[in-house]
């Protein structure tokens, strides 16, 4: 029953060395690294979409309603078309969407201190939120690239961090292992 339990200490071990090697490169390489990243995330949406297709096909041929799902199959081929082959402009437009979504809502939370009904704590969580999304918010929408990468190397430290927690964990598993079969 514990073989059950412990016998795949090496996957955490293998998935701990993965994450540090995207920490490493995340952190040493950031702009490669993202554009890379959206480029495998572009041909996954385009497979999928592709996929959907296939799938619309299927529908045409057996006489079921197919409208709905062509549409969404080609604005998802379309979707991951424009990330693999026009990669960095696409992400820029990306981070810039979410640039500006977290304007309007630090704009927006920033409003809701002018409501009465609001406590005071609550009021000072609406200041501070609000500053801070919009103040995120104008440096993704004003150097949309620089900052996805500033957001890519934290992500690479975290994975860093992760990867070394992994490989240790599989290690006490692995030492779980020998001793129980040790007895």
């Amino acid at each position: 029953m514990a073989k059950n339990n412990f016998s795949n200490w090496w996957t955490l071990a293998f998935n701990g060395v993965i994450a540090i090697l995207y920490g490493l490169l995340a952190i040493f390489v950031p702009q490669t690294t993202l554009l890379t990243i959206v480029t495998y995330f572009g041909i996954v949406i385009l497979i999928i979409g592709l996929a959907m297709l296939f799938g619309v096909v299927n529908n045409m041929k057996n006489k079921q309603s197919y409208a709905g799902d062509m549409i969404i199959s080609i604005v998802t081929i379309i979707i991951g078309g424009l990330l693999v082959f026009y990669t960095q402009k696409s992400l820029e437009i990306f981070v810039i969407v979410i640039g500006s979504w977290a304007i309007l809502l630090g704009i927006f939370q920033l409003f809701l201190l002018t409501n009465d009904h609001y406590t005071k704590s609550t009021k000072n969580t609406f200041l501070v939120n609000g500053l801070l999304t919009l103040a995120f918010g104008v440096m993704l929408f004003f150097n949309p690239f620089e900052a996805a990468s500033i957001m890519l190397v934290i992500s690479g430290i975290l994975a860093f961090v992760f990867g070394i927690i992994l490989i240790s964990i599989s290690m006490k598993v692995k030492n779980l292992t020998d001793n129980h079969q040790n007895q």
